[in-house]
């Protein structure tokens, strides 16, 4: 199983860019934010797991990318995570050579110093470097599809756990999945 990135109740994308952003009320953008990611919901990986281990067999030795159903922009999830915590979104953005530069202290030091450095949330070498190439499932690859499972999409339901970062707390207005269509009234 090769899972996209993960979004889900203690993912480390999401909940870290909303903790940042409510904490200096900005969010760097690596690269300007262009970068293509297919996020996956983390209860669908975890169904294709026990998908592959129930069938007969047919599974063993294949490798599956599993991607959501959705492709986004770095900078679309960023809108997607500020609409749900209802801030209005601020943006610096951050080219590439430079925010390695800013990473790279850290991983110098860690091959220096015989004891554990804190991990950074934003200026991470790995995030940034996964951020640097667009991850999105190949199209001759294996997918949800070929195990029966259709993933969720990711507006609704998988991200309101974010709501916990919003001004008021998560009892401040509606959720995402509970907004009514305005046409939908008499």
């Amino acid at each position: 199983m090769k899972p996209a990135v993960m979004i889900g109740t203690e993912d480390r994308i999401m909940n870290r860019w909303a903790h940042f952003a409510k904490k200096y009320s900005f969010l760097p953008l690596i690269g300007g934010g262009s970068t293509k990611i297919q996020p996956v919901y983390v209860v669908d990986v975890a169904s294709a797991i026990v998908a592959a281990l129930k069938d007969d067999g047919s599974s063993m030795g294949n490798v599956y990318e599993l991607g959501g159903p959705e492709i986004y922009t770095v900078h679309e999830l960023a809108e997607l995570m500020y609409e749900t915590i209802r801030e209005w979104p601020r943006y610096v953005n951050v080219p590439l050579p430079i925010a390695k530069a800013i990473a790279m202290p850290r991983e110098v030091l860690l091959k220096k110093v015989p004891f554990p450095l804190p991990n950074p949330d934003i200026f991470n070498l790995d995030q940034i470097n996964a951020f640097a190439t667009d991850t999105v499932v190949s199209e001759n690859a294996l997918t949800f599809m070929d195990l029966g499972i259709v993933p969720h999409k990711l507006k609704g339901y998988p991200v309101e756990y974010l709501i916990q970062y919003r001004k008021g707390g998560p009892q401040f207005g509606s959720t995402v999945s509970e907004k009514v269509n305005p046409d939908s009234y008499p």
